[in-house]
């Protein structure tokens, strides 16, 4: 919905940059169909509607960033003056102002990103598309980009970003969907996160034979590099999970209580109906 920002995460593999694309109008699907802002994806008025940021981000590097940015409002604003306050308006919103004269060439990662994110915000009617625009760049910058995406969301405007930072995605997303192998497995409000928690083990040596009995005890719970995470819901408490692994004769090495994530979330999706 308008004013959203909702997040697509998955492993690699998983469908998430031809989504993008083909809602961006980069490609076209081989079969079924999908809407944009109320029109057919695909067309010239649904590609009209979306910003597209790639990834890499794809500008030209002998232009200036404000040359790009001009030569994108030419094509989306009616008047020139019309396009010269759009460039204005996205210079300003992704902090462009002290290096936008210089060539695209010299930028660093973190400059291409907010120059990707302006370039998309360009063509935003109604939908914007971020791909990995906010992966591989310092802390300071994707602090300020997440702020950006939330002042375009503040607009009535779509945001969809694609990312494998799931932390950041954590922090920026209103929603988020899990893609697996082309087919959604979960679509999850990112405030129900909030408040849930996972009970972590920490298992060692002989004690790792016994996790598949855990999991068939407890649905939801998942394998971790070191044991296994069991969320703790309807009524399910850690000394529940401790007391099963007890009576099964785990020994537990370690053991924690923290909130859920989104990476539990994705883990269970990608796995199979064990929890593996």
């Amino acid at each position: 919905e308008a004013g959203e920002i909702v997040g697509v995460v998955g492993p690699n593999g998983a469908g998430k940059t031809t989504l993008l694309r083909l809602i961006a109008g980069e490609i076209r699907a081989s079969s079924g169909g999908f809407r944009v802002a109320g029109e057919r994806g695909g067309t010239l008025a649904a590609r009209r509607a979306v910003g597209y940021a790639a990834d890499p981000p794809l500008a030209p590097p002998e232009l200036s960033g404000a040359e790009w940015l001009n030569y994108l409002a030419s094509h989306r604003s009616d008047t020139p003056k019309a396009g010269t306050r759009l460039v204005a308006q996205v210079v300003e919103l992704a902090e462009l102002d002290e290096f936008v004269g210089r060539r695209i060439a010299t930028y660093s990662r973190g400059m291409l990103q907010r120059l990707a994110l302006a370039a998309a915000a360009v063509g935003a009617a109604s939908v914007l598309v971020l791909d990995e625009t906010l992966s591989g760049i310092d802390a300071l910058v994707g602090r300020r980009l997440r702020h950006q995406i939330a002042a375009i969301a503040a607009t009535r405007k779509l945001v969809i970003v694609a990312s494998h930072d799931l932390a950041t995605v954590e922090r920026v997303a209103t929603r988020v969907l899990v893609l697996v192998a082309g087919t959604l497995r979960a679509d999850v409000a990112v405030g129900r996160l909030v408040g849930e928690r996972v009970a972590e083990l920490t298992l060692t040596g002989s004690a790792l034979a016994g996790v598949d009995r855990v999991l068939l005890r407890f649905p939801g719970a998942v394998r971790t590099g070191q044991g296994l995470a069991v969320p703790l819901r309807g009524g399910r408490n850690v000394e529940q999970v401790l007391e099963a692994c007890r009576q099964d004769r785990i020994p537990i090495a370690a053991s924690r209580v923290r909130y859920r994530a989104l990476e539990d979330i994705l883990v269970a999706a990608a796995g199979d109906g064990h929890g593996s």
